[in-house]
């Protein structure tokens, strides 16, 4: 009997490192595809607009993107104080690569609305709805200019008398601080490989993450984030 229960112990042991192993290998593949967008992260400033070169019913915009890590897995989210129509925005990876998940939280309050997206050739990301939500946007679509330092977000809707999608908006951001620092050497994130603003320290080493969500990541496992950063660096040597 004791061997009996020894044995069962051992195999439940062997499954429980197996299943963590391929959640531990499968957030990877996800920071990797998220890391294609990662340019979002950093906060930013902006005039949104319902009819373009026109003042006529603007606001003032304000988005503070960074890094999640969380249950749910590795996320780019917003927060976005000062928003027309969204309080806050969460970027998932999909299921394949080139493919994300939005789920955004409207102004209104209530659950969040789940869009579905995609990375473009042109780098643009582009979330749509199935179905209309209200008078929220059916289409986000993101896209960097001015080497990412200018992110213009086009949020439109469905005509009711066609499938053709008309302009609700359009939110022209400028990142904070975007002309400091040209021409500097770029420090690396050693979490997630984006631009390095923030330092943090370990065993009396000083390191770069890019947000405060890496910074809590790396202040809660310093030690693993360092063995994947390694191996990281290792693998783009060989490639």
């Amino acid at each position: 009997m004791s061997r009996l229960l020894s044995g069962f112990v051992l195999v439940f042991a062997a499954a429980l490192f197996a299943d963590d192993g391929a959640a531990t290998k499968q957030q990877m593949a996800q920071k990797e595809r998220l890391a294609k967008v990662q340019k979002l992260v950093g906060d930013w400033h902006g005039v949104g607009q319902s009819q373009r070169s026109s003042t006529k019913d603007s606001w003032i915009e304000e988005a503070e993107w960074a890094w999640s890590f969380g249950k749910e897995g590795p996320a780019l989210v917003a927060k976005l104080p000062k928003a027309k129509y969204f309080s806050q925005l969460r970027v998932s990876a999909g299921n394949a690569d080139g493919q994300y998940e939005l789920a955004a939280t409207p102004v209104a309050g209530g659950e969040a609305v789940r869009y579905r997206g995609t990375l473009d050739a042109q780098e643009q990301l582009v979330f749509s709805l199935d179905q209309p939500q209200g008078e929220l946007p059916q289409r986000l679509s993101f896209r960097f200019v001015a080497g990412g330092d200018r992110l213009l977000v086009l949020l439109e809707r469905k005509s009711p008398t066609s499938d053709q999608f008309v302009r609700l908006a359009e939110v022209g951001y400028t990142r904070q601080g975007s002309g400091f620092g040209k021409g500097s050497t770029q420090r690396e994130c050693v979490v997630t490989g984006g631009l390095g603003t923030i330092a943090v320290t370990h065993n009396g080493q000083t390191y770069y993450v890019c947000c405060t969500g890496c910074r809590d990541y790396f202040n809660e496992s310093p030690d693993k984030v360092l063995a994947e950063y390694a191996a990281r660096k290792e693998a783009e040597k060989k490639k």
